[in-house]
């Protein structure tokens, strides 16, 4: 037989308080939070590479008179372009790379066992 009645209207603390989230994933904002690190490092890495595609583009256009000046922003454009680059693939590298740090510590303590 088959009971369909709602018992769990009767029962002490059955409702959900408002205000109060439940399950895993209950609080939003921590997962941003933690990773704030890695946000501002690819915004870091993102202006520079816009500053550096800016310093190419005014000195390549022609912009600045002096050709000794342009031909140096244009290198430090260049530079900054790269180091945009590197810092962007090292973050975006350094999230992946916790994974594994766990699988290396697994082991180590496995190994350590036997």
């Amino acid at each position: 037989m088959i009971d369909k009645s709602n018992k769990s209207k009767d029962v002490e603390g059955s409702q959900l308080l408002p205000g109060h989230a439940t399950g895993p994933h209950s609080n939003d904002v921590h997962p941003i939070v933690s990773n704030i690190d890695v946000i501002i490092q690819n915004l870091a890495g993102i202006l520079q590479i816009l500053t550096g595609i800016a310093l190419i583009t005014v000195s390549v256009l022609g912009m600045i008179t002096p050709t000794w000046l342009s031909a140096i922003l244009s290198i430090a454009g260049s530079v900054s372009c790269m180091f945009g680059v590197l810092l962007f693939y090292f973050t975006s590298a350094k999230k992946r790379s916790f994974e594994s740090l766990i699988n290396q510590s697994i082991r180590r303590v496995i190994n350590s066992q036997n």
